[in-house]
C-alpha cells in the first residue's frame, strides 16, 4: 500500500481480534515505521511488496507493561487481515468446519467435466475455504479472503459461473 492508501485504510481502522489462522498478518505500514515494525519481528514480502508479521511473534512483548506486539500493531493501525499459507491444526480446522454457521457458501461450476466447488466465506476470520465436489480427489484450499478473491476471479474468467446452491 502507498502512504495515501494507508492514511485512508487507518481513517476507519477497527481493532483486528481474530485469531491468527494463517502464517501471520498483513501489515499497512508507512515507510518510516518500518524500522519498529522490524525490530518485533515483521518481514518485508518483496513478491507481494508488502510488510507482515509473523504469527509466532504476535504474542511477544513489546514493553515491561505487557504490551504485545499484537497490541502494538492494533494501537497503530496496522494490521489488514490474515497472511500466506493456512495454518492447518486441529484448533484452526474446527475454526473453519462446515459444521458450524459461521459462513456463507457459494457454489461455482464451468461444466460437468470440469470440479465444481463449494466456497465457503468465514468472515469471523477471514479465511476462504474452497471445497472441490464431484471431481475425484482435489484437495481442499484454505486461502485468506486476498488470495480467495484472486481464486475466484481465475475460475470465473476460466469460464465458471458462481451458482445459488453448490
Amino acid at each position: 500500500m502507498k502512504s495515501k492508501e494507508i492514511k485512508k485504510f487507518r481513517e476507519s481502522y477497527s481493532k483486528y481480534d481474530k485469531e491468527c489462522i494463517f502464517e501471520g498478518y498483513k501489515l499497512a505500514v508507512l515507510f518510516d515505521e518500518k524500522d519498529d515494525v522490524k525490530r518485533y519481528g515483521g518481514r518485508w514480502d518483496a513478491d507481494e511488496r508488502t510488510w507482515w508479521m509473523p504469527k509466532e511473534k504476535l504474542l511477544n512483548e513489546v514493553h515491561d507493561n505487557g504490551t504485545l506486539v499484537r497490541d502494538w500493531l492494533n494501537d497503530n493501525e496496522m494490521i489488514i487481515g490474515q497472511y500466506g499459507k493456512f495454518n492447518e491444526t486441529k484448533n484452526t480446522l474446527n475454526l473453519l468446519d462446515s459444521d458450524s454457521d459461521h459462513y456463507t457458501e457459494y457454489g461455482i461450476h464451468k461444466s460437468n467435466t470440469e470440479p465444481q466447488y463449494k466456497v465457503q466465506f468465514f468472515y469471523d476470520q477471514d479465511a476462504v475455504k474452497f471445497i472441490p465436489t464431484g471431481m475425484g480427489e482435489l484437495p481442499t484450499e484454505y486461502l485468506t479472503l486476498e488470495n480467495a478473491r484472486t481464486r475466484w476471479d481465475e475460475l470465473v474468467n476460466s469460464g465458471y459461473n458462481r451458482v445459488e446452491k453448490p
